[in-house]
């Protein structure tokens, strides 16, 4: 054996981990072989009394200990300077030493579609500077890898298919053939935090102006009780100081939000992307109302909202609208990222061979 052939031998052999991250403005998501882990990407910044020393708490225990008062340094869907880029990075470290991820691993990140040359350098400079992804890492856009994450897997990358992804600042829509990203369209008016808003004046509105929760707590509310399905009359009650006792239905509250949010989704769906997407190729804009449109992103998860949707805007085209997704519409992305991760490093270890 020559000099070094065993080193090359033990490079070899040592195993690639393949790893899918979601990094979004309300949640993170990391997906590996064997587990899918949720973060809320916020950290908060605080000095420890005892030492004097800055600390950094992070994810769903800053979200948790903290509510608003945590910094959201993606509200933007990437960071928008320098300052807002280090918080990724600290978040992202804490994260990769909480979950054991390995060094020696093919990462694959699902951002959100942001036109911000600005912010996509940056988001390249943090996963430079973190220690994972050694094999290899690749930067995808979410609503893209988020169909990866069906029964198909990569195969569905020959297709021809419309993604809807309903994130928490923004909603995006993306056409695509063959691997590629024929039409994308993004707006903000139509997003997850909009119905929080819309659930905390709601139930501003019912108390008579006595009770201004904050938005952490209206996005509780809506994950916990929003339902298209089937009604429930749950009703909230709290003690105000000087006030006395105020209840308020909590599910009149959020169920108007999201049936408006729905109209305004339906409309730039149908009137503004799926018409430019004619314009610009009619053929593909045929294909894809002749196919199911996939769903991803934290509102799928409301029952009833998949189907609502599809009756909302089967009556503004004019045809029979369909739509599905995957198992966990959150996690897709990251799922995505996995499978297409995982997909590169079993082709090199092939041609290693």
């Amino acid at each position: 054996m020559k000099t070094g052939e065993g080193e090359k031998e033990k490079e070899s052999s040592v195993k690639i981990v393949p790893i899918g991250i979601k990094v979004g403005s309300q949640n993170t998501v990391i997906t590996t072989s064997d587990w899918t882990e949720i973060e809320t990407t916020c950290v908060k910044e605080r000095s420890n009394l005892i030492t004097g020393e800055t600390e950094y708490i992070v994810g769903n225990e800053a979200a948790e200990m903290f509510g608003d008062g945590a910094e959201y340094m993606l509200r933007g869907g990437l960071p928008g300077n320098e300052e807002e880029a280090d918080l990724l990075r600290r978040f992202l470290g804490r994260l990769i030493e909480k979950y054991d991820l390995p060094e020696n691993s093919y990462v694959t990140y699902a951002i959100p579609a942001v036109e911000s040359e600005v912010g996509i350098n940056l988001f390249k400079k943090v996963v430079s500077q973190i220690s994972i992804g050694w094999s290899g890492k690749e930067i995808w856009n979410d609503s893209f890898l988020g169909a990866l994450a069906l029964p198909g897997g990569i195969e569905i990358v020959e297709k021809t298919f419309l993604v809807i992804n309903l994130g928490s600042t923004t909603t995006e829509v993306v056409a695509a053939r063959k691997g590629e990203v024929l039409l994308s369209a993004v707006t903000g008016a139509v997003s997850g935090d909009l119905v929080d808003r819309w659930v905390k004046n709601e139930i501003l509105n019912e108390t008579r102006a006595a009770l201004n929760i904050d938005l952490a707590t209206a996005r509780k509310y809506k994950e916990k009780y929003a339902n298209l399905k089937s009604w429930e009359n749950v009703q909230e009650s709290v003690q105000l100081f000087r006030k006395g006792k105020s209840s308020f239905k909590i599910s009149e509250c959020i169920i108007k939000p999201i049936e408006d949010y729905l109209e305004r989704l339906a409309d730039f769906v149908c009137l503004e992307f799926l018409p430019e997407l004619a314009e610009t190729n009619f053929s593909v804009y045929k294909q894809v109302l002749a196919k199911e449109f996939i769903l991803v992103g934290g509102m799928v998860e409301i029952p009833g909202l998949r189907e609502k949707l599809g009756t909302i805007m089967s009556s503004q085209l004019g045809a029979n609208v369909t739509m599905i997704c995957p198992e966990n519409p959150v996690a897709a992305p990251a799922k995505g990222a996995y499978t297409l991760s995982k997909y590169r490093t079993t082709t090199t270890q092939e041609q290693e061979k």
